[in-house]
């Protein structure tokens, strides 16, 4: 849960450290609500398969969710633009950790220990 907090407080100062002005609000902005995005898909796909929310899950969305809007966070003019690709993000993490995860580990393809 430490690791989550950390990137709803520091990511977005770390993707918007070279913008400047009103850029580096945007920026900020955009990657907050694309993080929120993502941990909350994130969330609901865990309820759905689990029946419970899962931190591991959640870590691993919102740490998605802020590197698919880092390279364009200051680009997104709408906060609906970075929901959506919170959302996206958050959906294929959540998904590719719960199922594909499984699947691969079932048919000795791949042990992927950290949930990468």
């Amino acid at each position: 849960m430490v690791g989550t907090i950390f990137l709803f407080v520091y990511w977005p100062s770390f993707v918007g450290a070279l913008a400047f002005g009103a850029q580096q609000e945007r920026v900020v902005m955009n990657t907050v609500i694309s993080i929120s995005a993502s941990a909350l898909i994130a969330c609901f796909i865990a309820l759905i398969k689990l029946g419970k929310f899962d931190m591991e899950v959640m870590l691993n969305a919102t740490l998605a969710g802020g590197v698919a809007i880092g390279t364009g966070c200051d680009l997104c003019s709408s906060p609906g633009a970075a929901m959506i690709v919170g959302v996206i993000s958050g959906a294929v993490s959540a998904c590719g950790f719960l199922y594909l995860n499984e699947i691969l580990q079932a048919k000795g393809l791949i042990h992927d220990t950290c949930g990468v």
